[in-house]
């Protein structure tokens, strides 16, 4: 919706699109355009803030001037759950000067009766399956309470590239991480497959010893029976387990 007094013309004047996927930035264009005989003041605000970066954010235009806003959305899982109160405005007024220092300033102390404004919905395209052109459309509707905050002015958002770092980093644990346990699996193999060549070796004596025994043939020295080969094995597999886990 756009105020007909206003002093930009706001293009589009209705609605702003964003088209998923929203797993990644999404990116919207409005155009303002001084259509007024004085220089104007700009400022552009949004109900939701923490999901969009909107650059430049204020500004001014001369006479018959123009520029165009990118409104970035940040990244979302799909289409949020409170996309009804998602709105832009576009917050106007005649400046007091052409060579401005301050344009914040100006916010301040401008009398509200002197400032326009040109409001803008939020759509929503969820294409589900871009090869059928199947998409899912969300129109949004007039919320009941509108609560306009400046857009965030920053090149993708300070919380978006931290947000990414932090995923880098994480990743970048993760996949140490389980290097330094494929490398640990690895050699708790090699130590296994060495104790089963031990206990193969020990059954051979084992078998031989029984068999000696049978024959009545004497034998010097001792082996220890198979059941406590196998108990001595299974300990120290235990504790060698145990080792790596603690």
């Amino acid at each position: 919706m756009s105020d007909k007094h206003s002093l930009l013309q706001v293009t589009p004047n209705r609605e702003l699109t964003f088209t998923g996927p929203f797993t990644d930035v999404v990116t919207a264009h409005m155009t303002l355009k001084n259509t007024s005989s004085n220089p104007v003041c700009f400022k552009v605000k949004t109900t939701a803030p923490k999901q969009y970066c909107v650059r430049p954010n204020s500004g001014l235009l001369r006479q018959g001037d123009s520029k165009q806003i990118t409104v970035m959305l940040q990244p979302l899982e799909g289409i949020p759950s409170d996309a009804g109160r998602h709105k832009f405005m576009v917050q106007s007024c005649v400046a007091p000067a052409e060579d401005l220092q301050d344009l914040e300033s100006i916010w301040k102390v401008v009398d509200p009766s002197e400032l326009t404004y040109s409001k803008l919905m939020v759509t929503f395209v969820d294409k589900k399956n871009p090869a059928s052109g199947d998409d899912s459309k969300t129109f949004i509707a007039n919320g009941s309470e509108e609560t306009f905050s400046s857009g965030q002015a920053q090149e993708l958002g300070s919380s978006y590239s931290a947000n990414t770092s932090q995923q880098d980093g994480t990743v970048a644990s993760l996949r140490k991480s389980l290097k330094s346990t494929i490398d640990e699996k690895d050699e708790l193999q090699k130590k296994v497959h060495g104790l089963e060549q031990e206990i193969e070796v020990m059954l051979k004596k084992n078998r031989k010893l029984q068999q000696n025994q049978a024959d009545g043939a004497v034998v010097e020295g001792t082996y220890p029976s198979l059941q406590v080969v196998l108990i001595a094995i299974a300990t120290l597999l235990i504790g060698l387990i145990l080792g790596h886990l603690f």
